[in-house]
């Protein structure tokens, strides 16, 4: 049971004892255990050494155990801080090995992936592998209603994985989309919209990205490059955040008071940053939960609060006037 921590069967059996009768000399714990008093002897060394025994002074040493919630816990916290200095040691060795490939060709670092099953397939494969992170930009067209896709997304969730997607304002125009995205806020997902993604993107763990290289106009990408962590994966990374700094939270729920200029509601801070990223009225309605009558009811309210004559206008004076 102790193994874990770098105890063998032999000082787990003397510990165990000792916990039952301490204090106990070398001899009586030979009696007790049936061992070779020199193999007593060396385990005794080695248990005192680690912290889990204490030793007497006088003629006839008598050991006594430590109790455990001081002596298996400072163990626990040595091991962690073993396994901590080797995951160091493994990112320092992942390093050099990168750079080796780097220099023998950059083939080992971008992967060709051919045909929808094919990229579909190794999507599953990355997701399914997935441990702190999945960073995503999504736009249409779409060929299938990507259960396939739901349904990783789901587990990754499930497994505390961190989700962060980006969507073009479009998507949010077609119902069943929309639907989806905001059934996976509600399990965790960040989602955020732009009037557009500068393309379609998966990042895993910010060490692995797939973007699709074709695409007909009904949306089926034949080719996909996979593209294995060096500077261009970090310089995709960079591409997600940077957009995502500029991209607004749709299905949140809600903004924190402190981020609403005192002018208006978080309801209306809501509504400008959806409106101000071009998103159509029937996507706002369904992302605020209102019928499209009330929203243009408070489409209107705005406007008119801004002085301003259309939507652009709104947009513009929200931002100097420092709502947005």
């Amino acid at each position: 049971m102790l193994g874990a921590l770098g105890l063998n069967d032999a000082e787990e059996h003397t510990y165990r004892a000792l916990m039952a009768t301490s204090p106990a000399t070398v001899a009586q714990l030979t009696e007790r255990l049936n061992a070779p008093k020199e193999r007593i002897r060396r385990t005794l060394h080695s248990l005192t050494a680690s912290g889990l025994v204490a030793r007497s002074d006088g003629r006839t040493p008598a050991y006594s155990a430590v109790d455990p919630r001081v002596g298996l816990a400072a163990l626990i916290r040595e091991r962690r801080a073993e396994l901590d200095a080797m995951t160091t040691t493994v990112e320092a060795y992942s390093s050099e090995y990168h750079e080796r490939m780097l220099l023998t060709g950059a083939q080992h670092f971008v992967e060709l992936i051919e045909g929808p099953s094919a990229i579909t397939a190794r999507l599953a494969e990355l997701m399914a592998g997935a441990e702190h992170e999945v960073l995503a930009f999504d736009a249409p067209p779409y060929v299938t209603a990507d259960l396939s896709a739901s349904t990783a997304e789901r587990d990754l969730l499930a497994r505390e994985v961190r989700v962060r997607a980006i969507y073009a304002n479009e998507v949010l125009a077609i119902a069943s989309r929309a639907e989806r995205i905001r059934d996976l806020v509600a399990l965790g997902e960040a989602a955020r919209v732009l009037p557009r993604v500068p393309l379609k993107m998966v990042i895993v763990d910010r060490r692995t990205a797939v973007i699709p290289l074709t695409a007909s106009a009904q949306g089926t990408r034949s080719t996909a490059a996979l593209v294995r962590r060096s500077l261009l994966c970090d310089a995709l990374v960079e591409l997600f955040e940077a957009n995502w700094d500029q991209a607004t939270p749709i299905f949140a729920a809600g903004l924190d008071s402190t981020d609403v200029h005192p002018e208006i509601t978080p309801a209306d801070q809501a509504l400008l940053h959806l409106l101000h990223a071009g998103v159509k009225d029937d996507a706002i309605a369904r992302n605020l939960d209102i019928s499209e009558r009330t929203l243009r009811r408070r489409i209107t309210e705005l406007t008119t609060r801004l002085g301003a004559s259309s939507r652009f206008q709104a947009g513009a004076q929200a931002v100097r006037r420092g709502w947005l």
